[in-house]
């Protein structure tokens, strides 16, 4: 300490006196110096010694030796108090993040090192205190100490360790599950029922299916089948599950169970390596033991899932569920890797998920669809409807047998792309017939000619002013915001767009559970991104109340525009309905428009082109030149006065390009053509008297429509005439 002292008082000096610290560290520090100075320095606040000392460490030491000073150091057990503080000082930051980093991967290492899980097996049967610590270290080492511990559990040599492994075992626990459940019917009689008994006593229920698959094989030795059907009769009575199920049924069960658990924080899901955030498949044969693979966190659920499907259809090649739950499990799996990521547990013969889904035909297309949409995945629910418009006929569309109708229920999906294809899909199959639910599909198309990338947000203010005030961050942030003190008073807007991105509400906390239960009634907001604007007494409970529901984020209020706008981002970044940049807008627009020309041609007596007509008329007034000839030519053939005077206003509108205003005449002959005309006075005279003025394309077009509507030849006798 008074070393220590003395070290501490001569620094001071040397800050005091000008004196540069960088050269202060004499040969004879140790790395355990240099690591007790780094915490102190940073816990007195004194960033320039603490980063000299982290520096120097980092450069001193290899990762092995640093978690040996770390461990071996009594001082500063809690130091990830030390390193958390550090991290939060720019000039410490990066010395402490690399040495956070470089512990925790030391950590990993050792933890698998397999020479040091052989000994602590060794010392297993040393003693009661060796045989406590070597469990520890084995509990830490998770399931990467799985295979060492079947191993020795399969050697004669080891004999007198068994009752120890088996206790370690137990010991660890769930993380052992997953590879034990993989090794267990290909063991031998007496290791066989040694894990049954492992697994009963852990008491996870991953394991049932597996211990009903060694009960049904005939080829089990009969004393295993004895011990294996204790253990599954005991771990059934625990988890509450039919003792009578086939392990095909529990196999399914358990694809479905994993399947769902993937629907949520997957960072929870037993098996993930929390350092590496990547989960471990094992598999086992008698050759190699036990091996895995390591897949990416976010697939880890599916990749299982997978393997259990696949496995009941092994069992019973007729349980179909089972192929859906396959197929929507590869499907997700290949949705979820990220850039750059790849899943090495997908054998490389493998064709893309697409091809399986496909073959797989409607009935099971239609079991994805309705899954994809019960858990809002619209990557899920767009892969469904995009196979079942490749290879389902109107009936298989429209008419699944056996329960509900996917297709017609994802008109009515929170995602505006799946709303879109499934509407797509319908009309493309061109029915014959009507069925229930026909009525809808026209909006849905009139909600996607709309589609622009213009970003909507919903506002729900505690009062006018603060609506107005979220309103005016909103659209500094991109937004084009409506609103004002309830959702009633702006539901008409929200009818009339075709879909809303967010809603961002200050309403009191006591209010937000009628808010959100109106917003859970409307297909349109059921599953959008919702900001709350709070304060901070407020902002606890609303976590507390809303925290397990990923669309909703409560952020505290300010006028900081910035601020506002990066909460926005990352809970829309979070949720589904992400919005649409331009070019994938002007498709859907423009598929919505190709399929109503032909709703509108009589291509199918089951839709009416009528209930598009509102939106067909407002698209005359969109920015994009595509969208309004497109919409003119659907509008000239609809045989109503709207539609047309409709055309003429747009084509007479002087404040239009010439090459917009010719395609708008052209729309209006044609109608005219068509249906007759159906202008009023007032656009018969200005349709001649852009006739008399124009020049070029625009007069050509011009007259084209004067003869469609067939206005008087004195008027052309006229002209002529004045010309003369």
């Amino acid at each position: 300490m008074l070393n220590r002292r003395r070290s501490w008082i001569g620094l001071c000096l040397m800050a005091t006196l000008g004196v540069t610290t960088s050269t202060a560290w004499g040969q004879n520090q140790d790395a355990r110096s240099l690591w007790v100075d780094f915490n102190h320095y940073v816990r007195i606040a004194r960033p320039d010694l603490a980063k000299a000392a982290g520096e120097k460490l980092l450069s001193t030491v290899n990762d092995a030796q640093l978690l040996d000073i770390v461990e071996g150091t009594r001082e500063y057990q809690d130091y990830d108090r030390t390193l958390v503080r550090a991290s939060k000082v720019d000039e410490l930051k990066q010395a402490s993040d690399e040495l956070g980093r470089r512990i925790q991967q030391a950590r990993i290492a050792r933890s698998r090192e397999s020479s040091r899980i052989t000994s602590d097996i060794q010392a297993l049967g040393q003693g009661a205190r060796a045989s406590r610590n070597a469990t520890e270290r084995l509990r830490a080492a998770g399931p990467y100490a799985a295979p060492a511990l079947l191993n020795a559990l399969l050697e004669e040599k080891n004999r007198n360790l068994h009752p120890y492994i088996l206790e370690a075992m137990v010991s660890i626990g769930r993380p052992l599950v997953a590879p034990l459940t993989a090794a267990l019917d290909k063991l031998e009689p007496v290791q066989q029922a040694q894990v049954a008994q492992v697994l009963a006593e852990i008491g996870y229920p991953r394991a049932l299916p597996v211990l009903k698959l060694v009960i049904e094989n005939p080829r089990t030795d009969a004393a295993a089948r004895a011990t294996a059907t204790t253990a599954y009769n005991q771990l059934a009575r625990s988890v509450n599950v039919n003792s009578d199920l086939s392990a095909a049924e529990l196999y399914l069960q358990l694809a479905d169970n994993l399947f769902n658990a993937g629907s949520g924080d997957t960072s929870q899901l037993v098996g993930i390596d929390s350092a590496t955030r990547q989960g471990l498949i094992w598999s086992y044969s008698p050759s190699q033991g036990l091996t895995y693979v390591a897949v990416p966190a976010e697939i880890f659920a599916d990749v299982q899932a997978m393997e259990a499907a696949q496995t009941a259809l092994t069992l019973n090649p007729g349980m179909d569920y089972a192929l859906s739950a396959w197929l929507m499990s590869n499907l997700r799996r290949e949705n979820r890797l990220g850039e750059g990521k790849t899943d090495p547990s997908y054998p490389a013969e493998m064709l893309p998920p697409q091809f399986y889904l496909e073959m797989a035909g409607p009935l099971r297309q239609h079991d994805v669809l309705a899954r994809a949409l019960a858990i809002n995945d619209a990557d899920l629910a767009l892969d469904a409807i995009r196979a079942l418009s490749a290879t389902a006929g109107t009936d298989a569309l429209v008419r699944r047998s056996g329960g509900a109708q996917p297709l017609l229920a994802a008109l009515s999906s929170p995602d505006r792309r799946v709303r879109y294809e499934a509407a797509f899909a319908l009309t493309n199959a061109r029915p014959s017939s009507t069925f229930a639910g026909a009525d809808r599909v026209v909006p849905v198309l009139a909600q996607a000619v709309r589609q622009s990338d213009t970003k909507y947000a919903a506002v729900i203010g505690s009062d006018t002013a603060s609506a107005n005030r979220i309103k005016d961050a909103l659209a500094r942030a991109g937004y084009q915001a409506f609103g004002d003190t309830t959702l009633r008073d702006v539901q008409q807007f929200i009818a009339n767009e075709p879909g809303i991105d967010l809603l961002v509400t200050n309403i009191p906390s006591d209010q937000l559970d009628g808010l959100m239960r109106q917003t859970d009634s409307d297909y349109k907001l059921s599953a959008i991104p919702v900001v709350i604007l709070t304060t901070p007494g407020q902002q606890n409970a609303i976590n507390a109340r809303y925290g397990t529901q990923s669309r909703v984020k409560p952020v505290l209020w300010s006028d900081d525009v910035a601020r506002l706008q990066g909460a926005i981002e990352q809970i829309v970044g979070e949720s589904s309905g992400k919005p649409m940049e331009a070019e994938e807008a002007l498709e859907y627009a423009t598929r919505a428009l190709s399929l109503l020309n032909e709703v509108a041609l009589g291509a199918s007596n089951v839709f009416d082109v009528l209930d598009a007509q509102a939106a067909l008329i407002q698209a005359l007034n969109d920015q994009r030149s595509t969208i309004v000839t497109q919409a003119s030519q659907v509008l000239a053939r609809i045989n109503t006065v709207e539609a047309q005077q409709a055309i003429a206003d747009a084509a007479l509108d002087i404040a239009r390009p010439t090459e917009a205003r010719v395609d708008l005449l052209n729309s209006l002959a044609a109608s005219a053509t068509a249906h007759g005309s159906k202008l009023n006075a007032s656009q018969l005279d200005a349709v001649l008297e852009l006739v008399k003025t124009s020049r070029g394309e625009l007069a050509i077009s011009a007259a084209r429509a004067h003869g469609a509507l067939t206005l008087p030849t004195s008027n052309l006798v006229q002209l002529l005439t004045q010309k003369k």
